[in-house]
């Protein structure tokens, strides 16, 4: 059984406005997926690298983010998007793992999502969340005092702030390589910060996957539609 989401993602991949809210499209750079295995993940609260149970064909792939410029919130995040192929999706299926217990969606709208404990989501490949895993045990291991955002990554998302001089743009997002490695993972701030966000596997005419999206809820909402 597929659990489709309620959204059209092509309203907001095609449209500059969304519901009255202009909308402006982030390149962060490419995902490289050798394994085909993609983890979604709020990459600063790693509890797990269990991947989507969907495997995709190994290679590099465009991370695109669509920014809600909102009037009482400033610039949301509101979907992000690994692009598979430029084929259009018809349809948006819930992506899983093979851990989710499909019998525990009962309405519809329920979805099964990934935690946000720090305000950001990211895409991996499962090999890199193994790379990744040992980066954050060596730096506890030098750092056992430290915060890894604190002491590290804040440098890092400062590097692609928009203002440069300003003390309070800090950055929104990263594609981060791993150290002595052609692993990345691509982190960025989750629409208006803790929750628990889905994502989708777009399907296009032919039944073929064109992208992964994480949905940060922030436009196209079900009570919206």
């Amino acid at each position: 059984m597929e659990f489709v989401s309620h959204a059209d993602y092509n309203i907001i991949f095609e449209n500059k406005e969304v519901q009255g809210t202009p909308v402006e499209l982030v390149e962060i750079g490419y995902l490289n997926a050798p394994s085909g295995e993609i983890i979604v993940c709020d990459p600063l609260v790693f509890h797990d690298i269990v991947p989507l149970s969907r495997k995709i064909n190994p290679g590099t792939y465009p991370v695109k983010i669509y920014v809600a410029k909102t009037e009482d919130a400033g610039d949301r995040y509101a979907v992000a998007k690994l692009e598979l192929s430029n084929k259009r999706a018809e349809k948006w299926v819930l992506a899983l793992r093979n851990d989710d217990d499909v019998s525990e969606l009962k309405e519809k709208g329920d979805f099964f999502g990934f935690p946000v404990d720090a305000g950001l989501g990211g895409f991996m490949d499962y090999n890199a969340a193994l790379q990744y895993d040992k980066f954050i045990e060596a730096f506890v291991q030098k750092n056992p005092e430290g915060n890894i955002y604190d002491d590290f990554f804040a440098a890092e998302f400062k590097k692609n702030s928009v203002d440069q001089n300003d003390p309070q743009d800090y950055g929104d997002w990263i594609n981060f390589q791993l150290p002595d490695s052609d692993l990345n993972i691509t982190m960025f701030q989750s629409g208006y910060g803790d929750g628990v966000y889905p994502a989708y596997w777009g399907i296009d005419k032919d039944g073929q996957v064109t992208s992964l999206v994480i949905d940060f809820l922030v436009l196209l909402l079900p009570d919206e539609q």
